[in-house]
């Protein structure tokens, strides 16, 4: 496989990420079941191309192409908005996390002053 083969395969994925991520709800629970594991699938994908692009660089007397270097471009500018994108879907799912957590916590406070009753003793009702 050349290299620019797997350049245009790492832009394809850069651009396949950045729409998946734009679809992602920041309340997790708009968003339909696995929509956020695609996002790992792609960016292991995505890994995999680097590491073989790697292979490439490390060639002696390696040398991007003209048309190389408008791809590495195009996947900056795409990564700077993904890179934004990916802050914002990160911090929203973080604060929500929190917030389930606290829920939690005090949900185990209440309950727990809840379950000391003592049932030492009965009560009967002898209404007729």
């Amino acid at each position: 496989m050349s290299s620019k083969t797997i350049m245009y395969a790492f832009l394809e994925q850069t651009q396949e990420l950045y729409k998946k991520a734009k679809d992602i709800n920041l309340r997790m629970e708009a968003n339909e079941e696995g929509s956020v594991e695609s996002l790992e699938t792609i960016f292991q994908r995505r890994q995999q191309s680097i590491k073989q692009l790697e292979t490439f660089m490390k060639q002696k007397n390696f040398q991007w192409t003209a048309e190389e270097q408008s791809i590495i471009e195009q996947v900056k500018e795409i990564d700077q908005q993904l890179h934004f994108l990916l802050n914002d879907l990160h911090q929203s799912f973080f604060t929500q996390i929190n917030r389930i957590a606290q829920t939690k916590e005090i949900s185990k406070k209440y309950s727990s002053a809840y379950q000391t009753v003592s049932t030492e003793g009965s009560f009967i009702d002898k209404r007729n």
